[in-house]
């Protein structure tokens, strides 16, 4: 049984079918639940969760204007992010930000992660990472 997660961020797509296509034949998420008479759709990938909604002014708070989403950027940790970015380089997108290898700071140790972001149809923006080794914090972090 699909468990949903206590947070999963709706995102509204100016055109539902393309963006659903994206998500799926690009990206790889997988569709947990359609409506039938609506354009809405529950997908995953990896245990991340979004949802995906056509417009239709109910839950826009002000006019949206490209690129949607503005302000944030939606991180998904995945397990092989290299293979990922080759899908959506293939598929004729272009990153946002290149693939390359960052250190980040947790809260009880560094992470060296693999990373690239992508624009989704919407502009809303995508990145995916792996988290390939681990070190303790040191005084420079």
């Amino acid at each position: 049984m699909f468990v949903i997660n206590p947070l999963v961020p709706e995102l509204l797509c100016s055109d539902f079918a393309q963006s659903l296509a994206f998500y799926v034949e690009c990206l790889g998420f997988e569709v947990v639940q359609q409506r039938r008479n609506q354009a809405h759709a529950y997908i995953a990938l990896q245990g991340s969760q979004l949802m995906l909604a056509a417009r239709h002014g109910t839950w826009e708070t002000a006019p949206l204007e490209r690129p949607y989403g503005r302000g944030v950027n939606f991180q998904f940790l995945v397990d092989n992010v290299k293979d990922l970015h080759e899908r959506v380089a293939s598929a004729g997108h272009k990153p946002f930000l290149e693939l390359h290898t960052k250190w980040y700071w947790r809260t009880d140790r560094m992470d060296e992660r693999a990373q690239f972001g992508v624009l989704d149809p919407d502009g809303y923006f995508l990145r995916f990472a792996h988290v390939s080794r681990h070190r303790p914090i040191t005084d420079d972090d």
